[in-house]
């Protein structure tokens, strides 16, 4: 499959030039991006991908998740504090089972993904049905000691929400798609905590994804054929744009935009992070929204097919992602789980993986200084063996050393 480094013209691209191992700085101008003006930073953006909130939170006191009970019957929602790292059902009943409706905890045999915004743990019910009831997707509130849980708001039955969700106060910022019969829609809407009131921000295209925050804007993402072609004949000719929506008015700018066929990114900390394989090498750019710079970073990996980037994500300065890049003798894909911190230039491999079927050990949150991660547990050896995953806390030491805790 050829390879393309891309030329991007536009003022709002994105420029891709190799740096020679060196990090390199270029101010934004004419042909640069197009800096952002902060329009609310108390805008945070919720999800851990722009497909999938997540089945924990972060709070102001520990970190909140569901599992399943032991004997898998239903599901509950834990506590893990952020002083002791203790774990713990959140329910303060008395000799509660954690079995019933009484739980404040209990959630039956359904778990929906959780949210921190406003002071309140924030429950996203998918809805479901079947020939004898029809639950609509709905969003819960609970205060954070799991007490008053109750229903803000049920979605028409034709409609349907994007797990890329972001907050400010009480308003909740998310893609709600109207199905008719004649098609479907897509609008950004904010939803008030409170009152329950949903009020439409501005539509956007078909098949767009709220990507994440930056400069107190909401970053929507959707895809383009170029311009006057009917359908694509050549996917590299596909771009990738990525749209800044201010929150309180709706107003749109083009924030960067590239070509397809080889970029991944990740919105984090106010910049794109963006990683290429020019010339089959592994790339990345860093822009800083507000202002438009950008620094490019030569990582000096040598890729080979099938070159693909899988899990990325930011936290605590750094980049991570598992890169997928030739195969063994045997025919097995080989991948790295790595670790780039653009500060220091440094770039290690995260070796904390499943025993048995060797994916790597995923961040699936943040609490205090350290990571929540998401580790699996076996009875034996074998896959067969598979018990469930557990939520563990690690300090960011020890993850960076490929150290998993006790």
């Amino acid at each position: 499959m050829k390879k393309h480094m891309l030329a991007l013209g536009l003022a709002t691209c994105l420029l891709l030039a190799g740096c020679g191992g060196e990090p390199s700085s270029a101010p934004a101008g004419s042909d640069g991006p197009a800096a952002l003006e902060t329009a609310d930073d108390r805008l945070v953006y919720l999800s851990s991908s722009p497909d999938q909130l997540g089945n924990g939170a972060e709070g102001e006191a520990g970190y909140y998740y569901i599992a399943s009970s032991e004997d898998y019957s239903h599901s509950s929602i834990h506590f893990i504090d952020k002083e002791s790292h203790q774990d713990i059902i959140l329910c303060s009943n008395p000799g509660c089972g954690h079995d019933t409706d009484a739980c404040p905890a209990y959630l039956g045999n359904h778990g929906p993904e959780l949210a921190w915004a406003g002071g309140k743990v924030v429950l996203f019910h998918k809805g479901s049905s079947s020939d004898q009831s029809e639950v609509l997707p709905h969003i819960d509130v609970m205060n954070p000691d799991g007490s008053d849980r109750h229903k803000v708001c049920d979605l028409e039955a034709n409609q349907e929400y994007s797990t890329g969700v972001a907050a400010s106060g009480e308003s909740l910022y998310f893609l709600l798609t109207a199905y008719e019969a004649d098609g479907h829609s897509t609008e950004l809407v904010r939803l008030n905590l409170t009152s329950g009131n949903i009020t439409s921000v501005c539509k956007v295209e078909k098949g767009s994804f709220l990507m994440g925050v930056a400069c107190g804007q909401l970053i929507v993402k959707h895809f383009e054929m170029p311009k006057g072609e009917g359908q694509l004949s050549d996917i590299s000719e596909q771009r990738h744009i990525l749209t800044a929506i201010d929150p309180t008015t709706g107003t749109k700018t083009v924030a960067a935009e590239w070509k397809q066929e080889e970029y991944w990114e990740v919105i984090a900390d106010d910049k794109l992070f963006l990683l290429s394989m020019p010339n089959d090498v592994l790339h990345l750019t860093v822009r800083e929204f507000a202002t438009g710079q950008e620094t490019e970073y030569d990582l000096g990996i040598q890729v080979e097919e099938p070159k693909n980037i899988v899990n990325p994500s930011f936290h605590n300065g750094t980049l991570l992602f598992e890169l997928l890049s030739g195969y063994t003798e045997e025919g097995e894909l080989i991948s790295k789980y790595l670790a780039f911190t653009p500060e220091t230039q440094e770039l290690r491999e995260i070796k904390l993986c499943d025993p048995v079927r060797g994916y790597p050990i995923l961040i699936e949150g943040e609490l205090g200084g350290g990571v929540i991660l998401h580790v699996p547990r076996y009875n034996g050896s074998d896959i067969s063996d598979f018990d469930r995953y557990q939520y563990k806390y690690c300090s960011w030491e020890d993850f960076m050393n490929s150290r998993l805790p006790e």
